[in-house]
């Protein structure tokens, strides 16, 4: 099997595997969503997941991209016991540093709460700070975890990397189902540190089998830790974009009526796992392929090469879009609405559901662009387009919430985001040359079209069933989705062949026309 095919491959097995990890986070977070609905103590349990799990997430996901490359040069010029001595010394490093914070962060947790939640009373303050105590050691487990995964992916274990979240959402579940009643917030609170717990130790097996042994070692003075910290910070706050944007609109939200933060809790936390599922699944394959280009093409291309992902990032992105804004509602109804929360919550996740998703491209955008120009050691694009996204949410946040409620925080961070990728291209473009902007615009323009003739049947299909198939029940609800779903995925597949769009063709003769063959000859 040739290395396109086999990378091709490895992406939607990749992608097959978060989906699936995916579909247990909707679940837990529907039970999350049925057992609390939408009040004060879900605002302030889910304003204190945000300020510590999801917020420090991001911190995980930049010492992944800053230490790959470091493994993959140990691996490749030294080998394995190079690589697991500066896992064994960067991971010492971190939990020190963590452990520190943690102390700090539960110490002052009603100070930097007070900052965060200004918009809380004093009752619903002081439950946000106690939670937040109980998931400060969140971060060390953040730090261990991802420490892990960086070695795994750099092993080019992704598949393994990709179920670390299923036992967290076992936890969580059982949680939710049999004890939630009795223990209440604080209960959640500790499943949830846990949960992340159990995130590091399912992959120690995987690092054993492969020969790693932890061992205490220090060396502040080593070139691989000195590396990585010298480019740890700016990843972190490119990585932290996100969750930062989503702090700042929960900030804002905390000004308005009870409720708020976590109907855009529930809104971004869907729109994320759908993103992040397609999004990462490529960029997490493609990052040490990146390197590997950078080094042994010219710009031209390596320009080329970025251009066939953003393709890609293209073709998939638009059609989702479509679907999310289209069936928004449906969705909420099946993930969510059922015990506290009630159809009027639905129909403000579903608004806010929508208006997120129309900056899906643009989030998509900048993960690839950022991980190209990471690819070539320049760390200070991201980081300035970073800023400005952050600047620009805070700004667009401020004008159109007075207008607009939680609908107009929504459409903040999507237009922020839009504007960064625009960006990113452009800097793109600036520095290192040869992108294929027409190719990519026609690309753009031909996916567009087709998205708009998949929602039309989308919206016909969905009407028919509605007017022939009414119901309220799941299985209702369940067939709503799935079936203009499917309809909608045909339509787009059968138009973009017939525009010949580039990605539509290799798809299908790379891999729907083969497995039809085989089929046959069976």
């Amino acid at each position: 099997m040739s290395n396109y095919r086999k990378t091709v491959k490895t992406i939607f097995a990749v992608v097959s595997i978060t989906l699936l990890a995916k579909f247990m986070g909707f679940f837990r977070d529907a039970l999350l969503g049925s057992k609390l609905g939408a009040n004060m103590e879900s605002d302030a349990y889910l304003m204190a997941l945000n300020s510590t799990s999801i917020i420090f997430v991001s911190i995980g996901s930049a010492i992944v991209t800053a230490a790959i490359p470091t493994i993959v040069e140990l691996l490749t010029k030294r080998g394995k016991e190079a690589a697991f001595a500066f896992i064994n010394k960067l991971l010492n490093i971190l939990i020190i540093l963590s452990t520190t914070i943690v102390a700090f962060g539960i110490f002052f947790s009603k100070n930097i709460m007070g900052i965060i939640a200004s918009g809380f009373d004093e009752e619903k303050l002081n439950l946000t700070a106690q939670l937040t105590q109980t998931m400060f050691p969140i971060l060390i487990c953040i730090c261990i975890t991802y420490v892990f995964v960086a070695m795994l992916q750099s092993l080019e274990k992704f598949k393994v990397t990709s179920i670390i979240s299923f036992p967290a959402n076992i936890a969580v579940i059982l949680y939710l189902y049999f004890f939630s009643q009795q223990y209440g917030v604080q209960g959640l609170a500790i499943m949830t540190l846990v949960g992340w717990t159990l995130q590091f130790g399912i992959q120690i097996p995987f690092l054993y089998k492969e020969g790693y042994r932890y061992r205490f070692a220090l060396d502040l003075q080593d070139e691989s830790v000195k590396k990585f910290f010298r480019i740890i910070i700016p990843i972190v706050i490119v990585a932290s974009v996100n969750q930062i944007n989503m702090l700042l609109d929960e900030k804002q939200a905390s000004f308005l009526e009870h409720g708020r933060i976590s109907i855009l809790y529930y809104a971004n936390m869907l729109y994320q796992a759908i993103a992040t599922t397609t999004v990462f699944g490529i960029s997490t394959v493609m990052f040490p392929k990146f390197a590997e280009k950078a080094v042994n093409l010219t710009q031209k291309q390596y320009a080329r090469f970025v251009t066939a992902i953003l393709s890609l990032m293209i073709f998939l992105l638009l059609p989702m879009i479509t679907g999310i804004i289209l069936l928004r509602n449906p969705i909420i109804r099946i993930v969510f609405e059922r015990g506290a929360f009630q159809y009027h919550t639905t129909l403000y996740t579903g608004l806010a559901l929508g208006c997120y998703a129309t900056g899906m491209l643009g989030f998509g955008m900048q993960d690839v662009i950022n991980k190209a120009f990471y690819a070539r050691n320049d760390i200070k694009s991201p980081v300035r387009y970073a800023i400005l996204i952050i600047g620009l949410n805070i700004i667009f946040n401020l004008i159109l919430v007075k207008r607009f409620d939680i609908a107009g925080l929504a459409i903040a961070t999507a237009l922020a985001s839009t504007l960064g990728g625009i960006g990113l291209l452009g800097d793109f473009q600036r520095k290192i040359g040869h992108l294929e902007i027409k190719k990519l615009m026609i690309t753009f323009l031909k996916t567009l079209i087709c998205s708009f003739l998949m929602g039309v049947m989308v919206m016909l299909s969905t009407k028919i069933l509605r007017t022939y198939f009414p119901g309220d029940d799941f299985i209702h609800k369940m067939i709503v989705v799935i079936v203009p779903s499917m309809f909608g995925g045909i339509v787009y597949a059968f138009i973009t062949i017939q525009f010949k769009i580039e990605e539509a063709l290799m798809i299908y003769n790379d891999f729907v026309k083969p497995m039809f063959a085989k089929l046959k000859n069976n």
